[in-house]
């Protein structure tokens, strides 16, 4: 899975990444070398949410 991540090809599809796991299980490791690949070698542009910031933002749209 993360080998076919790392192709980044879930970007042509403008699709997201949501890791799931417990806490040390590499989520947010995995989430930045996966930023860093698409910006360095596929010249993309990211943005990196914690699900609290993401909640938030949903929230305050909602509103």
């Amino acid at each position: 899975m993360v080998r076919t991540l790392h192709r980044c090809e879930f970007m042509d599809g403008a699709q997201n990444v949501v890791p799931i796991g417990g806490p040390g299980t590499g989520k947010t490791h995995v989430a930045t070398a996966l930023g860093i690949q698409a910006i360095e070698h596929h010249r993309r542009k990211v943005r990196f949410f914690s699900t609290i910031e993401l909640v938030n933002a949903l929230e305050q749209e909602k509103a």
